[in-house]
């Protein structure tokens, strides 16, 4: 398959190291010609597959202008207890070049050192960079969406530099990934979208389909359908991973599944086999629930563990996991107004009352609310539909939204960056003139401020991630 990329000079940590050897026996007493080598950055990326230029090089020479031999080369970045080693190329050197200008497609994707050779036949100089060999879809923002007919499309937008954002260049989004790097396969029913650690997986509903990306490069390597194996599967949301190279899912058959993505296998555990639950709300850790009898469920060493009936007395609306802790929205059924806040961890013991109080207004959320939480903010967002509301867990609930929706738009996906400081709200405007009616806003999670937006950049959104470099 033949992926197009663009090349790059990303800008780290500098560092640069320089060798000189000298032999004056048969010059006598001259002086001899060192040579100088700098460059702009010492960390270079180059994109897999594509011609990589380095060009902006200043060779200079102290004394009389000598011919000067040139010899590029990349080997294994060698690092030690401190960081850099002081020879920073371990094992065999590749040679690629031997022109003052490097251009080259490197074809193995990874860490490297560089290595470019200069000789003027006095005095030999070296000059090292780090050499990161990427692809052009390694990081950034990605959405899954689908149109009318549950068709899969994923939108992508690279994460730039600052440099490059300094030269003026503007972030935007590939819309046509499947097009690009899948040609003719077609994404059906997609309903959720995770990665896990180089793998990105999307799952279907009446398909029972799972498709096994590498991140990297998108490239599906795996798209198999379990319907045959278990007729009843139809995923719903990826509910959290396990060890072993497993995640969990939670199905319309009420039932928690097993996938394995390196070996591409699906299992119905015995203890999840009468796990009769409505929906899956968490990605890091996983936990079922089901809302008619207040109980929610998490995996445990050959079991599942259950919050038995210590919340029976309570009508369930929400759940979150931030961090460590799960945060439960509640409502007391004796007195609906009494609203119950709680917090739990993913064994499930005895919870945490937060809150406990007789509200004058009606709980602003329900079991088709959107959560989103935030561990180094210490809150939550969650959907209504009048809005987004925010929630300091160390407070009430509040009463009205900190986020108005744009008047015609549906929020259909709510998620955050992986340092939860970025809010991404997916909106649907459903009467829209464009092909594509999906936008995704992105808001400050401290102070609710809209920071950026890009409109019609995907189908109806379904899951946005921050996919980070595997």
């Amino acid at each position: 398959m033949k992926i197009k990329y663009s090349t790059g000079i990303l800008c780290f940590t500098l560092f640069g190291l320089g060798a000189c050897l000298d032999d004056s026996s048969s010059l006598g007493d001259r002086e001899l010609s060192e040579i100088t080598i700098s460059a702009p950055y010492d960390t270079l990326t180059a994109y897999f597959g594509e011609e990589f230029v380095v060009s902006d090089l200043s060779v200079e020479q102290s004394g009389e202008e000598l011919p000067l031999a040139y010899e590029w080369s990349y080997g294994t970045l060698n690092t030690d207890e401190d960081g850099m080693a002081s020879y920073p190329i371990k094992d065999s050197l590749h040679i690629v070049s031997h022109d003052p200008e490097l251009k080259y497609a490197f074809r193995e994707l990874g860490t490297f050192g560089l290595r470019l050779r200069v000789d003027n036949g006095e005095t030999i100089r070296y000059k090292y960079f780090v050499l990161q060999v990427d692809t052009e879809f390694s990081e950034g923002i990605t959405i899954l969406s689908r149109d009318g007919d549950g068709k899969g499309r994923i939108s992508f937008m690279r994460t730039l530099t600052k440099e490059k954002i300094n030269t003026g260049k503007v972030p935007v989004f590939r819309t046509d990934i499947m097009e690009l790097i899948n040609p003719g396969t077609k994404m059906e029913d997609v309903t959720d979208m995770v990665q896990v650690n180089n793998r990105l997986l999307v799952c279907s509903g009446d398909a029972g389909r799972i498709y096994n990306m590498d991140s990297r490069t998108f490239d599906i390597e795996g798209m198999t359908s379990f319907k045959e194996l278990y007729p009843g599967c139809a995923f719903v949301k990826f509910a959290g991973v396990s060890a072993n190279n497993n995640i969990y899912l939670v199905s319309r058959d009420r039932r928690g599944y097993v996938y394995d993505y390196v070996l591409d296998e699906l299992m119905l555990t015995e203890y999840f086999k009468d796990l009769d639950v409505d929906a899956a709300v968490s990605v890091d850790r996983p936990v079922f629930v089901n809302y008619e009898t207040s109980v929610f469920y998490s995996p445990s060493l050959g079991g599942v563990t259950s919050s038995l009936n210590r919340y029976v007395d309570f009508n369930i609306w929400g759940i979150c996991a931030v961090g460590s802790s799960v945060y439960v929205m509640a409502t007391y059924k004796v007195m609906p107004s009494y609203i119950y806040l709680s917090q739990t961890t993913f064994s499930l013991g005895n919870p945490t009352i937060l809150q406990f109080y007789d509200s004058p207004v009606s709980l602003k959320v329900n079991r088709n609310s959107l959560f989103a939480g935030s561990k180094s903010c210490s809150c939550l967002y969650y959907t209504c539909e009048d809005g987004i509301y925010y929630w300091d867990l160390k407070k009430q609930l509040s009463t009205t939204p900190v986020i108005s929706i744009p008047v015609g738009m549906e929020i259909t996906s709510l998620s955050m960056n992986p340092d939860g400081t970025l809010l991404y709200v997916g909106l649907y405007e459903k009467e829209g003139t464009e092909a594509l009616k999906g936008h995704l806003y992105v808001y400050d999670v401290k102070t609710s401020i809209l920071i950026s937006q890009y409109r019609n950049i995907a189908d109806k959104p379904v899951a946005i991630i921050y996919k980070e470099r595997a």
